[in-house]
């Protein structure tokens, strides 16, 4: 793609956003979910509609069909390792039963999910970072998504779901930070960094129980045990190519994680405003988690007389905390107002590249007058390297690379306007700007990596 001027970029992106602002079709807000392995919601709207009567009808009986493509422009029009744009995308069909209608079980389901992605990997070829810009970033592949079955007990007090599965979808929710693209935002960094195939999330689900209990409307614990290794490898944390068909693999060891969860003003007539708030640990039996700095024999890996070998420790785990609280709700409104959203999570240093990850944003719900639904939003994400990474970046200095640099953080800010122009098609234009990408790493040309800007335009339709 020809190299386009920054006078040009900064121009597409104030059409789309003024797009965003004036656009007049909008409607009830269709929520975004184009990675999660959830059941859809009966009676959404449907581009293709309701096929003549057949959709409700088969809703009736508990039978619910949903086709959703998703596509992101995404473009570096400044620093990182080049400039350049590209176009990606996922196709989603799934199915769901509810067995309650269909066969008198109450309070079973069964979801069926297929994920087909297209377009090339556009962070590690433009930005080097570590951040992905797109929580859809996955190279070409074609699985089974999820295949999973759940019962519920009456009033919702406990649920099991057992089967192919995701953790992210269950996992360190949070409703406000859903809404940001940034794929650090969607599956916190200090997991997806760290974990053999970056875990049991998007792209790569994973055979797995999950058990949930709610003794109060305001109290929830839920904990799941999933296989360790989603690619069906040996459980190494080492980088390496994902596989782009379905796996159904328990190699890898076990990844457990348990999460806790305060419900604050969820009711219709709570009179406070509402607010999430979730603790969670997590552990990962794998004995194939290799020291980011030693060897084997103790040495440097920058040594010129190590092995080469990294130091293998056995399990890793580590502990979060989520914030989701509304601040201001427009009197009138259910759902419009100000929210925020704070997340943080560590981990050990010796075997994690990042030790650390918090990530944290505001968003309002009607701001614009006249567009109810409409969302801006801003949003940031922060991950530390850990003190063995950087560590073995000094070696590397010390054993005659003295200009190397010694990686510190990766920081980046979102910036984001969602609008609907039909209720069954939701466009978001952003920015997001990436604060030393690859946490502050040198580029081919032997410069230091420069911050980058990225423009982002993602549509998602829902047939």
């Amino acid at each position: 793609m020809p190299r386009i001027g920054r006078r040009r970029w900064a121009l597409a992106a104030g059409v789309v956003c003024l797009f965003g602002a004036f656009n007049e079709l909008g409607t009830k807000a269709w929520a975004q979910a184009q990675r999660s392995d959830n059941p859809a919601t009966p009676g959404g709207s449907y581009a293709t509609g309701d096929w003549g009567g057949v959709r409700s009808y088969l809703e009736r009986l508990g039978v619910t069909f949903t086709l959703s493509y998703t596509n992101d422009f995404l473009a570096n029009v400044s620093g990182g390792i080049k400039t350049g744009a590209v176009g990606i995308g996922i196709f989603q069909p799934h199915v769901d039963l509810d067995l309650q209608k269909l066969l008198g079980w109450e309070g079973d389901k069964i979801h069926i999910h297929g994920l087909v992605t297209h377009g090339p990997f556009f962070s590690s070829t433009y930005l080097g970072n570590i951040l992905a810009v797109s929580n859809l970033e996955a190279g070409p592949v074609a699985r089974l998504y999820a295949l999973w079955y759940e019962h519920n007990a009456p009033d919702d007090h406990w649920s099991v779901r057992a089967g192919l599965m995701l953790a992210d979808s269950q996992f360190l929710q949070s409703e406000t930070a859903s809404n940001f693209l940034n794929n650090g935002i969607s599956w916190p960094t200090f997991l997806a960094g760290n974990l053999p195939a970056s875990g049991p999330a998007y792209p790569l689900p994973a055979p797995g129980i999950r058990v949930r209990v709610k003794p109060r409307d305001d109290l929830q614990f839920q904990a799941a045990v999933f296989s360790g290794d989603p690619s069906g490898g040996d459980g190494s944390n080492l980088p390496g190519p994902l596989p782009t068909g379905t796996v159904f693999s328990f190699r890898g060891g076990a990844f457990v994680i348990a999460e806790a969860s305060y419900l604050a003003n969820q009711g219709k007539d709570a009179k406070g405003l509402p607010g999430t708030y979730r603790i969670g640990a997590w552990y990962a039996t794998s004995s194939r988690f290799f020291d980011q700095r030693f060897d084997n024999t103790g040495l440097s890996l920058a040594n010129p007389q190590s092995t080469g070998i990294p130091l293998k420790h056995t399990g890793d785990g580590g502990v979060y905390g989520v914030m989701d609280q509304t601040l201001y709700r427009v009197p009138g409104t259910d759902d419009q107002g100000l929210s925020a959203f704070l997340r943080a999570g560590g981990v050990p240093n010796d075997r994690n590249l990042i030790n650390f990850y918090a990530d944290g944003g505001l968003l309002y719900k009607g701001l614009v007058p006249g567009r109810p639904d409409d969302k801006v939003g801003v949003a940031f994400a922060h991950a530390r390297i850990g003190d063995n990474a950087r560590g073995l970046d000094a070696d590397t200095g010390l054993f005659g690379n003295f200009f190397f640099p010694v990686r510190s953080s990766e920081t980046m800010i979102e910036m984001m306007y969602q609008t609907q122009p039909k209720p069954w098609w939701t466009l978001q234009p952003e920015l997001q700007y990436i604060i030393r990408p690859g946490g502050g790493v040198l580029n081919p040309d032997g410069k230091l990596r420069p911050n980058a800007w990225v423009i982002v335009l993602r549509s998602a339709l829902n047939f």
